[in-house]
């Protein structure tokens, strides 16, 4: 099973995943998002799930047919050694089948995908990718992904940890924003300064709205223990108050 794992996701996949989900990025744009990338990922529609399934389904149904099971065992095939490598592999695991699996399809994110991914966060995690390695704590487009898959868990733990790093980011941006002087030697950190003094607004805009929906995703889970909006897709049989949230605009992210 290694063997075909590492033949499935290889580091030019990883390179082809950068390329698409961050497109015409500069390196301005991977500290500060630019919002046609936002809209792109979050309200792309038919047109990007389109992409997605074209050019990475059958990736993620060949490592479905591995029998894979853990996010530990891809790691121990595949060997992740760049920043930009797990935030690839990431993006791979928890967004794109989000794109690919939709309606009652769905189950397949929920319940394959979606544990693989937060394996692989939480391993990122505990190496301090996100919030220590200078490429990815200083290019806050990049550091958000290592922390979607904990947003996407029905496990409260999960979106405590989530909420500490995204409030990691919010005061790193915040701390840019009232800094004067480089880090010496860190070429990252000396182009996030740069980016955020150029648009303080934008960027703690981008920190805190990304703080503000992890904030909503745990609401949810610490009301219901679980999204509502999933039971359907994964047969489970919903409390009156939940049918009653759903109802009454309750929402249906995550």
């Amino acid at each position: 099973m290694a063997h075909t794992i590492k033949s499935l996701i290889t580091p030019a996949l990883f390179r082809e995943i950068q390329e698409f989900w961050f497109l015409n990025s500069t390196p301005e744009a991977c500290v500060i998002s630019p919002q046609e990338n936002v809209q792109r990922w979050f309200m792309g529609g038919e047109a990007l799930d389109r992409e997605c399934v074209e050019k990475f389904l059958p990736t993620l149904e060949a490592l479905r047919k591995t029998g894979v099971t853990s996010g530990t065992e891809i790691l121990d095939a595949v060997e992740p050694t760049e920043p930009c490598d797990w935030m690839s592999l990431l993006i791979l695991l928890d967004q794109i089948p989000r794109n690919c699996y939709r309606g009652a399809s769905s189950s397949v994110v929920f319940g394959e995908f979606d544990p693989l991914a937060r394996d692989v966060a939480r391993a990122a995690i505990e190496q301090g990718l996100p919030d220590r390695n200078p490429e990815m704590r200083w290019q806050f487009a990049f550091r958000s992904w290592f922390y979607m898959p904990l947003m996407h868990s029905e496990d409260l733990i999960d979106h405590e940890q989530a909420l500490d790093g995204f409030r990691r980011a919010v005061t790193d941006v915040e701390s840019l924003a009232g800094e004067h002087e480089v880090s010496p030697g860190n070429e990252h950190h000396a182009r996030a300064l740069r980016v955020v003094r150029g648009d303080v607004e934008a960027a703690l805009k981008m920190a805190k709205t990304n703080l503000d929906f992890e904030q909503m995703h745990y609401d949810i889970i610490k009301k219901f223990g679980r999204y509502p909006h999933r039971n359907k897709a994964l047969g489970r049989e919903a409390t009156a108050e939940e049918k009653d949230y759903l109802e009454n605009g309750g929402h249906t992210f995550g």
